[in-house]
């Protein structure tokens, strides 16, 4: 498995900012498991005096003693007989004699939370009596998500507003994936990442010299493969009892979007639903989504499950786990190999929103949109069950009135003009602002046919592939 590094140029340039200020400094970093955040913070480091420890769910005298002596080992000095996180602070502060920060790093500092609940409050007192008039950058980094949002962000923390910076790590995003498969083809980092998402600790599991089915079977379908049972493990990380939101996210897997739909096959009642989505979509796994054109507060809602790699997980691991337990992979494969296509069209309206999102900030786009997103409603006067229709993405401009209608294909085919045709039909169907001035686009995965390239120069509809956005200055 290699260890690369990719991207991640904001975060360090939010880090380095904070760090050449000429006053003392305190980052908060946070983000779910195996995103990156370790990786980045040894980035950050590697040419700067630091102290890194890696805290553990042992308990505040285990991990005191520890970082004792880690502060102890920077110094080279003998270990000192401190009983308290402030005391070493002091013994550190009063150590550090260059006018240069040193960086004081405590990594899964929510373990020593979850260990501890007056922890916040130490660290209140070490910033604001010890570390504060000092060359320090302090940096509190935690993998639970809901701990260090309480414990270092929220208002009622001891240590609420005395950060000055934050940075929450998310997945890389798909336009750096080859960066990581530099010899592959669109189609296959394609494949990857609707089983593994951004996760840079996931990626690194993925062979570029072997098979995508190969790849799932020695990295997701064997049983003592890492990523096995990683999807429970990233629930476990939050949540002290997840079994209902593992029957939640299981009916996500298997279609179902509506709150009425997703609580009948969790077994539960619809009234306590709320709660549970609100959760997962505050720990960034599900996203609820209304049409674009629609105000939040509209009753046309749906959820999706927003992680790849849960996704993955709950709809080709999970259901086919009695199997695995077993040795046999067969039938997640089969299932991988019948139905994969279909799962990855998911994967490429999320792929075409990032893309889509990206050129709207380079000014690429023939308006500049506030907001992006899926679009459906009603037919007015067609027959119930063929009186629905769906547009893949719009993105909206309210002020402008403009909108631009989206149709994403990840099909073999090339895309033709009836599809055109049909997405203009649709978009007439939109209920939004008299007098708005409509775009088309078309996304495909093997391109246009001749007769649709004649018309979309003559129309201005915009055609994309990923080549267009993979072809960009990243």
């Amino acid at each position: 498995m290699l260890r690369k590094f990719i991207n991640r140029t904001e975060e360090l340039t939010s880090l380095n900012r904070d760090y050449q200020s000429k006053a003392f400094s305190f980052t908060v970093i946070y983000g779910r498991r195996r995103v990156g955040k370790t990786e980045l913070i040894h980035n950050f480091q590697q040419d700067k005096p630091h102290i890194y420890f890696l805290a553990d769910r042992r308990g505040t005298r285990s991990n005191l003693y520890r970082f004792r002596k880690k502060a102890a080992d920077f110094f080279e000095d003998f270990e000192p007989s401190l009983e308290t996180f402030d005391e070493v602070f002091n013994y550190i502060k009063t150590k550090w004699t260059r006018k240069e920060k040193l960086v004081i790093i405590i990594d899964e500092f929510s373990y020593l939370v979850q260990q501890d609940d007056s922890i916040p409050s130490v660290f209140q007192l070490i910033v604001d009596e010890i570390l504060k008039d000092g060359p320090f950058h302090l940096i509190l980094c935690g993998s639970s998500i809901s701990m260090m949002e309480k414990s270092t962000l929220a208002y009622s923390s001891p240590l609420y507003g005395r950060r000055t910076g934050q940075i929450k790590v998310q997945p890389i995003q798909f336009r750096h994936i080859h960066e990581f498969f530099p010899g592959l083809s669109r189609d296959e980092l394609v494949k990857i990442y609707g089983a593994t998402g951004g996760a840079p600790f996931y990626l690194q599991f993925f062979d570029p010299n072997d098979t995508f089915q190969n790849n799932l079977r020695h990295n997701l379908f064997a049983k003592d493969a890492v990523l096995y049972a990683e999807g429970e493990f990233l629930l476990r990380e939050e949540l002290r009892e997840p079994a209902t939101f593992m029957n939640i996210l299981f009916a996500i897997s298997k279609g179902a979007t509506r709150p009425g739909e997703i609580a009948d096959r969790s077994f539960m009642e619809a009234k306590d639903l709320s709660y549970y989505l609100d959760t997962l979509i505050r720990l960034g796994f599900v996203r609820k989504e209304h049409p674009v054109t629609e105000k939040t507060t509209t009753k046309k809602t749906i959820y999706r499950i927003r992680d790849n790699f849960l996704r993955f997980w709950f709809r080709y691991v999970l259901p086919h786990k009695d199997s695995l337990e077993q040795g046999d992979y067969t039938p997640s494969i089969d299932d991988v190999e019948k139905n994969y296509n279909t799962f990855l069209s998911e994967t490429f309206e999320q792929i075409s929103i990032e893309m889509l999102t990206h050129l709207n900030s380079t000014g690429e786009l023939p308006f500049s949109f506030h907001k992006i997103g899926r679009l459906w409603g009603k037919i007015p006067l067609a027959a119930k069950g063929k009186n629905d229709y769906e547009i893949d993405i719009a993105a909206v401009n309210n002020d402008t009135l403009q909108i631009l209608c989206c149709e994403c294909k990840w099909q073999d085919k090339k895309v033709g003009i009836d599809i055109y045709h049909k997405l203009k039909e649709k978009a007439g169907y939109v209920k939004w602002l008299p007098g708005r001035k409509e775009y088309f686009c078309l996304i495909s995965k093997s391109g246009f046919t001749e007769n649709l390239k004649k018309t979309a120069k003559k129309d201005g509809i915009l055609l994309l592939t990923l080549d267009d956005y993979m072809g960009v200055d990243v």
